[in-house]
C-alpha cells in the first residue's frame, strides 16, 4: 500500500503540465512577478502554495447581473424644459 505524496516543490514543466500552459508561459510568469519561485542549486522550482496561490488569483468571476429596473429619473427643475414640458402635458 503505498501513498502518494503530495510535492512541496514543482518545476516549471510539471507546473505547465497541470496548467495547459507551455513551459514558456510558466517562465514568463515567474520573469513579471505573478508567479513565485526559487533557485535551489541553480534549478528553478515553484512552491506548491505559491503555485496554489497564483491559480486562485487567475480566477475569473462572473460579471454582476445588471440591475433589474432603471434607476429613478430625478424630478425636473424648476425653470427647464423638461418642467416645461410636463406643465405643458397636464394642463387640458
Amino acid at each position: 500500500m503505498s501513498t502518494q505524496r503530495e510535492a512541496t516543490f514543482l518545476r516549471p514543466s510539471e507546473a505547465a503540465e497541470s496548467t495547459g500552459l507551455s513551459t514558456r508561459a510558466i517562465y514568463r510568469a515567474i520573469a513579471r512577478g505573478e508567479l513565485r519561485a526559487a533557485r535551489l542549486c541553480s534549478r528553478l522550482r515553484i512552491p506548491r502554495a505559491a503555485f496554489d496561490e497564483w491559480v486562485e488569483r487567475c480566477v475569473v468571476r462572473a460579471p454582476e447581473p445588471p440591475p433589474k429596473a432603471y434607476p429613478r429619473v430625478p424630478p425636473p427643475a424648476s425653470g427647464s424644459f423638461r418642467s416645461l414640458l410636463s406643465r405643458r402635458e397636464e394642463t387640458p
